[in-house]
């Protein structure tokens, strides 16, 4: 069963997809995406864990994303991981009554999914974190600029535009902006990392555009809590979309082991 609600969440609206039952005795998969994504390009995989797993979901357009949640106003300057992390994410729990949370969260998403375990550590039970990207490193500038120049020269601003709409030059622009800032540059997440005191499952595509050893490395150093890292072979940093099956199974794994 899907369901589609809008709700406020640190007072911008948001569209929210359901699927099955939330009950309290369980927990509840809440999911964060990319940079550059939204819903729709989750694609089939938050129900093929929700199949796996029994378990209800929840996936949620952030501020910006999409086509029909608030647009973005301006291209942003300052770092907003740790910004999401907080009142947007904790008014999504509210407003379902979400007490007993599993995050998964990809690229941007699962860097937001490891900053809000650090912050939130009464509702989140675990986390799944996908190529998150706490480090600003020269493959993954690389890897923004080589998208910046497909966006304005090739066909990335066409397929981006379906799931976007009207805000989506300032949605992509923002994200620009961000890997470019010395701010976004200088915060490792170290700190946040360290204060994550629930299971960290994290999973890694091997031939990553945008580079995964710094940030492997780095959650090895900060993260004191169990810790499980997944290296898929043959897989991208859309690492859930390209081995979905074996990312699905290391999710159901993870959320039977808590």
């Amino acid at each position: 069963m899907k369901q589609e609600h809008f709700i406020q969440a640190a007072g911008r609206r948001l569209r929210v997809l359901q699927i099955g039952d939330i009950n309290a005795s369980t927990p509840t998969l809440v999911f964060l995406h990319g940079a550059i994504d939204c819903i729709e390009m989750w694609r089939d995989f938050p129900n093929q864990v929700h199949q796996s797993t029994g378990l209800a979901v929840i996936i949620y357009d952030r501020w910006g994303h999409g086509r029909q949640s608030d647009p973005l106003t301006a291209i942003r300057d300052s770092d907003t991981r740790a910004e999401e992390a907080d009142e947007p994410l904790l008014d999504v729990f509210k407003h379902f009554n979400l007490t007993n949370v599993i995050l998964v969260g990809h690229s941007y998403g699962g860097v937001i999914s490891l900053i809000a375990a650090s912050l939130h550590k009464d509702i989140i039970r675990g986390v799944i974190s996908l190529v998150p990207q706490m480090l600003i490193h020269p493959l993954c500038i690389a890897g923004a600029e080589a998208a910046k120049e497909d966006f304005e020269k090739g066909s990335l601003r066409k397929k981006l535009f379906k799931f976007h709409g009207e805000g989506l030059d300032t949605l992509f622009y923002d994200w620009i902006n961000r890997v470019n800032s010395k701010a976004f540059k200088a915060e490792d997440c170290s700190d946040y990392l360290q204060k994550i005191p629930c299971p960290v499952l994290q999973i890694y595509g091997e031939n990553d555009e945008f580079g995964y050893h710094p940030n492997l490395e780095l959650s090895k150093r900060n993260i004191s809590s169990p810790l499980t890292i997944n290296v898929v072979p043959n897989a991208g940093h859309y690492v859930h979309i390209e081995a979905e099956k074996d990312v699905v199974k290391a999710v159901n794994e993870f959320c039977i082991s808590l």
